[in-house]
């Protein structure tokens, strides 16, 4: 079954005989017998009655005729994704979650208003999932920590980041003998960000009490806050999550620098990628 042999075949039911549909189609007569022929064999049944030179619509023709309309209607949406000047397509976006509360939303919601024709899916994962999603081409463009350095994939920087230790205001200073009292809440071991705090603890031979992995940044600053522990965050969410009564901040120095990076499949950039790249990179 062909969209040529459709189209002719909602031609005759529309324009009643073979001779105007044949008008309408711009070809001769036998043209269009002969493809609702071709039609009606490959359906192994008939969609005329005939009877001398004229044609009428079976019940069961009636029936093909509305799924034959609704099947060229699509085709034809289908051919425009393809002939328009408006950027049109299905992209997935993957970020960290926390980069979807302090770096994105505004540039998301521009990227909205300025290409409504394309459709956006955005998931949270961590950056090890994220990396792996990407090369599986389960996303096309991932916000993560970076710069990624893999053969299947390319990058752009994004924004600045860096990691922050919340203490408890009562803490005077963060010492091997202080922090054994404490609990220590981090990322899960599938983010780049728990390899870099787990490096500086060692580096500096310090170890919690306990190490405790939450997965929400308000809920480590309360922790914090109630004298449990010391959390690690990334420095974007500071103003979002600190209580009224500040919490001591202590900087990681130069390895808590964790900037965060576009990554996508290398020379898999397609016009519609790019242009969601662009808007989210640079919001008016």
């Amino acid at each position: 079954m062909k969209l040529s042999q459709l189209r002719f075949f909602c031609a005759v039911v529309e324009y009643k005989t073979i001779a105007a549909a044949a008008r309408e189609l711009h070809c001769v007569p036998s043209n269009v017998t002969l493809r609702i022929k071709e039609l009606e064999d490959s359906l192994g049944g008939e969609l005329f009655f005939r009877d001398k030179n004229r044609l009428y619509v079976t019940p069961k023709g009636r029936l093909f005729y509305q799924q034959a309309v609704d099947i060229l209607t699509l085709a034809d949406r289908s051919q425009q994704l393809f002939a328009g000047r408006q950027p049109q397509g299905l992209l997935n976006l993957g970020a960290l979650d926390f980069s979807l509360i302090s770096h994105l939303p505004s540039r998301i919601a521009h990227l909205r208003h300025s290409q409504p024709h394309m459709q956006v899916n955005v998931l949270s994962r961590d950056s090890l999932v994220l990396e792996r999603m990407l090369i599986d081409s389960e996303i096309d463009l991932a916000l993560t920590d970076g710069p990624i350095e893999h053969p299947l994939l390319a990058s752009r920087a994004a924004f600045d980041e860096r990691l922050m230790l919340l203490m408890p205001a009562s803490v005077p200073q963060l010492d091997a003998a202080t922090l054994a009292q404490l609990e220590f809440y981090t990322f899960s071991r599938e983010c780049s960000f728990r390899l870099k705090i787990d490096r500086w603890l060692a580096s500096r031979q310090l170890k919690p009490r306990m190490t405790l992995e939450m997965e929400s940044y308000t809920a480590m600053a309360a922790c914090v806050k109630a004298g449990c522990g010391v959390a690690c965050v990334p420095g974007s969410l500071l103003p979002m999550i600190l209580p009224e009564q500040a919490l001591k901040v202590v900087e990681m120095g130069a390895e808590g620098v964790s900037n965060l990076y576009f990554v996508w499949r290398r020379h898999q950039l397609s016009d519609e990628l790019q242009t969601a790249l662009d808007l989210l990179m640079h919001p008016a």
